[in-house]
Protein backbone atom coordinates (compact mmCIF):
# COMPACT_ATOMS: atom_id res chain seq x y z
CA UNK A 1 0.00 0.00 0.00
CA UNK A 2 1.28 3.53 -0.75
CA UNK A 3 0.83 6.41 0.92
CA UNK A 4 1.10 9.93 -0.17
CA UNK A 5 2.39 13.36 1.62
CA UNK A 6 -1.35 14.15 2.44
CA UNK A 7 -1.69 10.91 3.87
CA UNK A 8 1.42 11.28 5.93
CA UNK A 9 0.12 14.67 7.33
CA UNK A 10 -3.36 13.44 7.96
CA UNK A 11 -2.35 10.93 10.34
CA UNK A 12 0.50 13.02 12.10
CA UNK A 13 -2.17 15.92 12.46
CA UNK A 14 -4.47 13.24 13.97
CA UNK A 15 -1.82 11.53 16.10
CA UNK A 16 -0.64 15.35 17.40
CA UNK A 17 -3.76 15.79 18.30
CA UNK A 18 -4.82 12.58 19.94
CA UNK A 19 -1.73 13.14 21.83
CA UNK A 20 -2.66 16.80 22.90
CA UNK A 21 -6.36 15.38 24.42
CA UNK A 22 -4.51 12.84 26.27
CA UNK A 23 -2.03 15.24 27.82
CA UNK A 24 -5.35 18.04 28.63
CA UNK A 25 -7.06 14.47 30.17
CA UNK A 26 -4.16 13.27 32.03
CA UNK A 27 -3.79 17.60 32.91
CA UNK A 28 -7.14 17.86 34.27
CA UNK A 29 -7.28 14.56 36.08
CA UNK A 30 -4.37 15.40 38.18
CA UNK A 31 -5.59 19.07 39.13
CA UNK A 32 -9.13 17.03 39.93
CA UNK A 33 -7.20 14.84 42.04
CA UNK A 34 -5.06 17.51 44.13
CA UNK A 35 -7.98 20.74 43.62
CA UNK A 36 -8.89 21.31 47.70
CA UNK A 37 -11.92 22.72 48.29
CA UNK A 38 -12.96 26.43 48.29
CA UNK A 39 -16.24 26.76 49.06
CA UNK A 40 -19.69 25.42 49.35
CA UNK A 41 -22.41 26.83 46.88
CA UNK A 42 -25.91 25.64 47.91
CA UNK A 43 -28.92 25.87 45.86
CA UNK A 44 -32.27 25.40 46.43
CA UNK A 45 -34.38 24.26 43.53
CA UNK A 46 -37.74 24.21 42.75
CA UNK A 47 -39.11 25.71 46.54
CA UNK A 48 -41.62 28.23 45.16
CA UNK A 49 -39.05 30.94 46.84
CA UNK A 50 -39.67 30.03 50.26
CA UNK A 51 -37.06 28.97 52.87
CA UNK A 52 -38.34 25.65 54.57
CA UNK A 53 -34.95 25.21 54.89
CA UNK A 54 -32.02 27.50 55.69
CA UNK A 55 -28.92 27.19 53.42
CA UNK A 56 -26.80 27.46 56.93
CA UNK A 57 -29.02 24.75 58.21
CA UNK A 58 -28.27 22.80 54.98
CA UNK A 59 -24.27 23.56 55.47
CA UNK A 60 -24.63 22.34 59.36
CA UNK A 61 -25.77 19.12 58.33
CA UNK A 62 -22.77 18.34 55.26
CA UNK A 63 -20.22 19.49 58.10
CA UNK A 64 -21.59 18.14 61.33
CA UNK A 65 -22.39 21.49 62.90
CA UNK A 66 -18.59 22.87 61.66
CA UNK A 67 -16.62 19.81 63.53
CA UNK A 68 -15.62 18.56 59.56
CA UNK A 69 -15.23 21.52 57.89
CA UNK A 70 -14.69 20.65 53.47
CA UNK A 71 -12.79 24.37 52.84
CA UNK A 72 -9.62 22.86 52.28
CA UNK A 73 -9.74 19.63 52.09
CA UNK A 74 -8.69 17.85 48.62
CA UNK A 75 -12.21 17.46 46.72
CA UNK A 76 -11.42 14.18 45.48
CA UNK A 77 -11.06 12.29 49.11
CA UNK A 78 -14.42 14.02 50.12
CA UNK A 79 -16.98 11.49 50.32
CA UNK A 80 -20.25 12.77 48.49
CA UNK A 81 -22.60 10.40 48.67
CA UNK A 82 -21.56 10.48 51.99
CA UNK A 83 -22.64 14.17 52.18
CA UNK A 84 -25.57 13.57 50.28
CA UNK A 85 -26.94 10.98 53.07
CA UNK A 86 -26.62 13.24 55.65
CA UNK A 87 -28.50 16.30 54.05
CA UNK A 88 -31.26 13.65 53.03
CA UNK A 89 -31.78 13.57 56.99
CA UNK A 90 -33.12 16.62 57.05
CA UNK A 91 -37.01 15.99 57.25
CA UNK A 92 -38.17 18.92 54.92
CA UNK A 93 -35.30 17.66 52.08
CA UNK A 94 -37.00 15.27 49.37
CA UNK A 95 -33.79 14.96 46.96
CA UNK A 96 -29.73 17.01 47.10
CA UNK A 97 -27.26 16.08 44.97
CA UNK A 98 -23.62 16.88 45.73
CA UNK A 99 -20.63 17.53 43.11
CA UNK A 100 -17.82 19.32 42.97
CA UNK A 101 -16.15 21.35 39.82
CA UNK A 102 -12.35 21.40 38.33
CA UNK A 103 -12.04 25.16 40.67
CA UNK A 104 -12.61 23.57 43.43
CA UNK A 105 -16.06 24.54 44.73
CA UNK A 106 -18.44 22.42 46.00
CA UNK A 107 -22.21 22.48 44.44
CA UNK A 108 -24.71 21.16 46.86
CA UNK A 109 -28.41 21.45 45.17
CA UNK A 110 -30.98 20.49 47.16
CA UNK A 111 -35.23 20.44 46.63
CA UNK A 112 -37.14 20.92 49.72
CA UNK A 113 -40.94 19.53 49.83
CA UNK A 114 -43.71 21.96 48.69
CA UNK A 115 -46.75 21.37 50.64
CA UNK A 116 -49.87 20.80 49.46
CA UNK A 117 -51.81 20.78 52.74
CA UNK A 118 -51.56 21.05 56.67
CA UNK A 119 -52.74 17.71 58.78
CA UNK A 120 -54.24 19.46 62.14
CA UNK A 121 -52.60 18.46 65.52
CA UNK A 122 -55.42 16.97 67.01
CA UNK A 123 -55.59 13.83 64.05
CA UNK A 124 -51.62 13.84 64.71
CA UNK A 125 -49.40 14.77 67.47
CA UNK A 126 -47.80 17.69 65.46
CA UNK A 127 -49.08 19.59 62.73
CA UNK A 128 -47.61 18.14 59.52
CA UNK A 129 -47.11 19.08 55.78
CA UNK A 130 -48.30 16.86 53.13
CA UNK A 131 -46.67 16.92 49.41
CA UNK A 132 -48.24 16.01 46.37
CA UNK A 133 -47.27 12.28 46.66
CA UNK A 134 -48.99 12.05 49.65
CA UNK A 135 -46.17 11.81 51.72
CA UNK A 136 -46.25 13.62 55.04
CA UNK A 137 -43.09 15.87 56.52
CA UNK A 138 -42.98 17.99 59.60
CA UNK A 139 -43.51 21.92 59.40
CA UNK A 140 -40.32 24.49 58.61
CA UNK A 141 -39.70 27.28 61.50
CA UNK A 142 -38.47 29.36 58.91
CA UNK A 143 -41.83 29.62 56.73
CA UNK A 144 -45.53 28.93 57.12
CA UNK A 145 -47.30 28.03 54.33
CA UNK A 146 -51.08 28.87 53.75
CA UNK A 147 -52.26 25.83 52.29
CA UNK A 148 -55.30 23.56 52.87
CA UNK A 149 -56.27 22.34 56.60
CA UNK A 150 -57.01 18.54 56.90
CA UNK A 151 -58.93 17.42 59.15
CA UNK A 152 -61.49 14.54 60.69
CA UNK A 153 -61.54 10.64 61.65
CA UNK A 154 -59.99 9.60 58.14
CA UNK A 155 -56.41 10.70 58.63
CA UNK A 156 -56.48 8.97 62.35
CA UNK A 157 -53.03 7.03 62.41
CA UNK A 158 -52.24 7.76 58.97
CA UNK A 159 -48.63 7.41 57.90
CA UNK A 160 -49.22 9.28 54.46
CA UNK A 161 -51.27 9.71 51.88
CA UNK A 162 -49.55 6.63 49.25
CA UNK A 163 -52.13 4.26 49.29
CA UNK A 164 -54.19 3.14 46.51
CA UNK A 165 -57.17 3.66 48.84
CA UNK A 166 -55.90 7.27 48.91
CA UNK A 167 -55.70 8.02 45.47
CA UNK A 168 -59.17 9.79 44.94
CA UNK A 169 -58.76 12.18 48.00
CA UNK A 170 -55.16 13.34 47.12
CA UNK A 171 -56.61 13.85 43.65
CA UNK A 172 -59.09 16.49 44.86
CA UNK A 173 -56.19 17.95 47.59
CA UNK A 174 -54.40 18.59 43.89
CA UNK A 175 -56.74 19.98 42.27
CA UNK A 176 -57.62 22.30 44.76
CA UNK A 177 -53.63 23.34 45.60
CA UNK A 178 -53.54 23.71 41.26
CA UNK A 179 -56.61 25.84 40.48
CA UNK A 180 -55.79 29.29 41.44
CA UNK A 181 -59.61 29.93 42.66
CA UNK A 182 -60.56 26.86 44.56
CA UNK A 183 -56.83 27.17 46.45
CA UNK A 184 -58.02 30.74 47.26
CA UNK A 185 -61.44 29.86 48.24
CA UNK A 186 -61.25 26.11 49.93
CA UNK A 187 -59.74 27.11 53.44
CA UNK A 188 -60.19 23.51 55.12
CA UNK A 189 -61.42 19.80 54.46
CA UNK A 190 -62.60 17.71 56.97
CA UNK A 191 -63.23 14.07 56.48
CA UNK A 192 -65.15 11.23 57.78
CA UNK A 193 -63.68 7.99 58.84
CA UNK A 194 -66.04 6.27 55.41
CA UNK A 195 -64.16 9.26 53.39
CA UNK A 196 -67.51 11.79 53.54
CA UNK A 197 -65.85 15.01 52.35
CA UNK A 198 -66.89 18.50 54.14
CA UNK A 199 -65.38 22.04 52.66
CA UNK A 200 -65.20 25.14 54.57
CA UNK A 201 -64.96 28.09 52.32
CA UNK A 202 -63.24 31.36 53.06
CA UNK A 203 -66.01 33.53 51.59
CA UNK A 204 -69.45 32.85 52.62
CA UNK A 205 -70.99 31.03 55.73
CA UNK A 206 -71.36 27.75 54.66
CA UNK A 207 -70.48 24.03 54.62
CA UNK A 208 -69.79 22.43 51.39
CA UNK A 209 -71.19 18.65 51.57
CA UNK A 210 -68.92 17.07 48.74
CA UNK A 211 -70.12 13.37 49.59
CA UNK A 212 -66.86 11.33 48.58
CA UNK A 213 -64.14 12.04 46.18
CA UNK A 214 -65.28 11.20 42.85
CA UNK A 215 -66.81 13.06 40.29
CA UNK A 216 -64.45 15.76 41.31
CA UNK A 217 -64.50 17.92 38.27
CA UNK A 218 -68.10 17.55 37.52
CA UNK A 219 -68.97 18.66 41.66
CA UNK A 220 -66.35 21.42 41.48
CA UNK A 221 -68.15 22.76 37.98
CA UNK A 222 -71.73 23.02 39.63
CA UNK A 223 -70.32 24.68 42.67
CA UNK A 224 -68.84 27.24 40.80
CA UNK A 225 -71.66 28.06 37.98
CA UNK A 226 -73.43 27.88 41.45
CA UNK A 227 -71.44 30.95 43.10
CA UNK A 228 -71.50 32.63 39.92
CA UNK A 229 -75.34 33.08 39.11
CA UNK A 230 -76.61 32.35 42.51
CA UNK A 231 -74.31 33.31 45.77
CA UNK A 232 -73.54 36.78 43.73
CA UNK A 233 -77.15 37.73 43.57
CA UNK A 234 -78.79 36.05 46.79
CA UNK A 235 -75.32 36.97 48.93
CA UNK A 236 -72.45 34.82 49.72
CA UNK A 237 -74.25 34.10 53.64
CA UNK A 238 -77.72 33.39 52.33
CA UNK A 239 -76.91 29.65 52.86
CA UNK A 240 -75.59 27.27 55.36
CA UNK A 241 -74.95 24.43 53.39
CA UNK A 242 -74.32 23.75 49.70
CA UNK A 243 -74.24 19.72 49.09
CA UNK A 244 -72.66 18.46 45.88
CA UNK A 245 -73.12 14.54 47.28
CA UNK A 246 -76.17 14.09 44.66
CA UNK A 247 -76.16 13.26 40.88
CA UNK A 248 -76.90 16.21 38.41
CA UNK A 249 -77.87 18.38 41.35
CA UNK A 250 -76.78 20.71 43.90
CA UNK A 251 -79.20 21.25 47.12
CA UNK A 252 -78.40 24.12 49.66
CA UNK A 253 -80.40 24.74 53.14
Amino acid sequence: MKLSLNNFKEYGFAGIGLVVLLSLIAFVNEKSRVQRCQGIDIKMIKNNDQSYISKEDVKKYITKNGLEPLEGKVLSEIDLGKLEERIQQIDQIEYCEVYGDLKGMLHVKVKPYIPYARLSSYISKNDQYLNESGHFFPLSKYHSERVLLLSGDYFYKKKSLQKQDDASLMELIKVIKTDDFWDAQISQMDVSKSGQIKLVPVLGNHIIEFGKAENIEQKLHKLKVFYKQVMTVKGWDKFSKVKLQYANQLVCE
